[in-house]
């Protein structure tokens, strides 16, 4: 990890208003654990237990294990299982006892969503189903994380409750994601129904900061890059999508709170309203305050390319459920790409 993914950590380590009391002595599975959540969970599961120990066990579910083996610190608290959504029920067999699952595994690469969409919704679906499987067996609870993206297209005007869904076209490739995330949720409401499993839904506005690959193909990582690069943004789109961001610590911060203080087969809105832009404001914003100047944002309007991309839309998410949850958002936008970028500076050259 780097020194500013290592921050955020022990910052969230040392959060007295986080419900670690709750995970005292628990056993915890985190699936997608090399992902930018996952990672950063975990990261803060093992800076508490280093320094207040109180008998916490952490399962690192990872598809590379080699790479979970030089991510985390050595820890007699860590145990790495090799486990891939595309083959969800391979690998956890060895889980007899979970207290509670962190499912965190998601393709939220959008060229995938146009490219393999078939493969997007098998492993998105599946893999949720593979934790809640494993939550029926071991009794355990479990938080998956879900997407704003599960909204689709909203006429509501104002902030949008957890039970306020819009339209989403089942023919229109590109929602292979959000229609399969929809579908996890189905499955978490059924399994907390018919099963009785302790399930729980956590729907995430765009996240990132510290831990996004400087090769991240997503436009908030692309805006960064033009800025270091001291090249022009280029727009592709007219930008018009109008929606909030979240910082990843919040987002981890959110999905703990939810794991132990949610209530069981409902769904939970995590954003920071602070943030909340059109696309295009975002990309002045970058070129403004991180290109010193010395770049400007383009339009070079693409249809074909902007198929990739959800269609320009507002999507205010209201987020009043998780913030009686003793949940609230700590960092704004400018700030997000700041550590973000200086990340970038202790991983490979942009």
């Amino acid at each position: 990890m780097t020194p500013i993914l290592q921050e955020d950590c022990r910052a969230l380590a040392h959060d007295d208003s986080l419900p670690w009391d709750a995970l005292r002595g628990k056993a915890v599975v985190v699936s997608g654990a090399t992902g930018l959540i996952g990672k950063t969970l975990v990261g803060a599961i093992l800076a508490r237990e280093d320094d207040a120990p109180s008998g916490m066990t952490v399962y690192v579910l990872a598809r590379k294990p080699a790479k979970a083996l030089s991510l985390f610190p050595k820890s007699s608290a860590l145990s790495i299982v090799s486990w891939d959504a595309a083959e969800a029920r391979v690998g956890l067999e060895g889980i007899t006892h979970a207290d509670v699952i962190f499912h965190c595994a998601n393709m939220t690469d959008s060229s995938s969503f146009v490219e393999r969409p078939v493969e997007v919704i098998d492993t998105t679906v599946d893999g949720a189903r593979a934790m809640l499987e494993l939550a029926r067996r071991t009794g355990s609870s479990v938080c998956l994380l879900s997407t704003m993206e599960t909204y689709g297209e909203v006429s509501h005007e104002g902030a949008v409750r957890e039970d306020q869904g819009g339209f989403l076209d089942t023919m229109v490739v590109r929602n292979s994601y959000p229609e399969a995330k929809r579908l996890d949720e189905a499955y978490a409401a059924a399994y907390a129904s018919q099963y009785g499993v302790d399930a729980k839904v956590l729907r995430l506005s765009q996240t990132f900061g510290p831990g996004v690959p400087p090769d991240d193909n997503r436009v908030f990582a692309y805006f960064a890059r033009c800025a270091l690069q001291k090249k022009d943004i280029v727009m592709l789109t007219e930008g018009n999508k109008q929606n909030a961001y979240l910082y990843t610590a919040d987002a981890v911060r959110a999905a703990l709170v939810v794991a132990m203080r949610g209530v069981c087969g409902r769904a939970y809105n995590a954003a920071n309203d602070e943030t909340f832009c059109a696309v295009r404001d975002m990309a002045a914003m970058v070129a403004d305050v991180f290109g010193a100047g010395k770049i400007s944002v383009r339009f070079e309007l693409d249809a074909q390319a902007a198929a990739r991309f959800r269609k320009g839309s507002v999507l205010r998410l209201d987020t009043s459920a998780l913030r009686a949850l003793g949940w609230d958002p700590q960092v704004g936008l400018q700030e997000m790409y700041r550590r973000m970028m200086r990340d970038w500076e202790f991983t490979q050259s942009v």
